[in-house]
């Protein structure tokens, strides 16, 4: 890489087709990816987002947008109209909500995070969209609302007896 005047970093051709190949590798892998803007953030708060997104199986890049768009150039031609300015790219790997729920998460704490896009399934998903995905609950809470409601009938019929029984004991 050379350092050009003002600090910017520039790719040499190669590295360009590099990290097109990358971009596209990680997109097809990915059961999500989400696009945010992040300007404004210091170094340390990328590092704690990168390392809270590692711990949900997401992982953080940034890339130029123009690399982006050569990637997804045949397929998705919706996200490339999204992707103005500095922006983050978030791969989820396990499910489709990790991704969008990392980044609304920390972007409650840090209102430089504003989700823009994403492709959810292989398919474009607007801003509304991601929005609604990062609000539904994980796989793990899902399950925790799944066993409290199947359990809820059961402690019912326990409370029931329960109470039946020390009506008994006051009766006799």
């Amino acid at each position: 890489m050379k350092i050009e005047g003002g600090g910017k970093v520039s790719l040499s051709k190669n590295q360009k087709i590099e990290q097109v190949r990358e971009i596209k590798d990680k997109i097809s892998k990915s059961q999500a990816v989400v696009v945010a803007t992040y300007q404004g953030l210091t170094v340390k708060e990328i590092q704690q987002l990168r390392k809270e997104a590692k711990a949900k199986n997401v992982e953080i890049k940034v890339y130029k947008n123009r690399l982006v768009k050569k990637a997804i150039e045949s397929t998705e031609t919706e996200l490339a109209k999204t992707l103005i300015g500095p922006n983050l790219f978030a791969f989820s790997y396990s499910d489709y909500i990790s991704a969008a729920k990392v980044l609304h998460e920390f972007g409650k704490k840090h209102k430089q995070i504003e989700l823009i896009s994403g492709i959810v399934e292989n398919k474009f998903a607007n801003k509304q969209e991601i929005m609604e995905i990062a609000t539904l609950p994980s796989y793990e809470e899902a399950l925790t609302i799944l066993a409290t409601s199947l359990q809820a009938p059961i402690r019912q019929i326990g409370v029931g007896l329960k109470m039946l029984i020390d009506e008994n004991k006051i009766n006799n």
